[in-house]
């Protein structure tokens, strides 16, 4: 009497084994990886992987030990993969207050700035090339044709969707740091490159 118990106990284990292992909080997340290539931004590759650039805080918050700043990874690095990517204030914030600010200007003429004074861009960098080509180095420079302004040439529209007031080449150099940084996290170089060549 007590051996039916003992096959019926065996499979009722099985069958709660089973069940556990197909609940969703309990089944491992399968994590793939991904290496950076050269030009590639967390928007791209979440464009790529996810098939949406706007997921890209969700790529940075799991690989945010390794990806301080979301606006620059290196071409090389691996990055975690992972199927939870949502979309959602609180993580697009955290994504964006990750950016750090950009270093004080300290050109205090009247004269334009260089290119040198309003940031901590690399010569050769991509950041160094949209700067001369958008302004050569001049944060108050404004495109007569398009109305594009400063030091990176953002359009007005573009400016106040990144949450920006006024008119970027009436901004500080350290704004318009802050809003390169943003821009570029958010969709890479896709803003510049067709215009610019960088």
């Amino acid at each position: 009497m007590t051996l039916p118990s003992i096959a019926v106990g065996g499979v009722v284990k099985s069958m709660i084994a089973v069940t556990v292992s197909l609940h969703p909080a309990a089944a491992h997340h399968g994590s793939r990886y991904t290496t950076v290539q050269p030009g590639n931004t967390l928007s791209s590759i979440s464009q790529r992987v996810y098939g949406s650039s706007a997921d890209w805080p969700a790529l940075w918050w799991i690989n945010r030990g390794s990806v301080p700043n979301p606006g620059r990874i290196r071409a090389g690095q691996r990055l975690r993969l992972s199927s939870w990517h949502p979309v959602s204030p609180w993580l697009t914030h955290a994504a964006l207050t990750a950016i750090p600010a950009p270093r004080a200007v300290t050109a205090l003429s009247a004269q334009p700035a260089t290119a040198a004074d309003v940031t901590s861009a690399t010569p050769g960098s991509f950041e160094s090339c949209v700067i001369q080509a958008e302004s050569g180095g001049n944060a108050q420079a404004v495109n007569a044709s398009s109305g594009a302004g400063g030091l990176y040439g953002f359009l007005p529209s573009t400016w106040q969707a990144l949450g920006y007031s006024g008119l970027p080449e009436n901004a500080s150099a350290s704004e318009q740091n802050a809003a390169f940084a943003k821009e570029y996290a958010q969709s890479g170089t896709s803003a510049w490159t067709s215009y610019d060549g960088c």
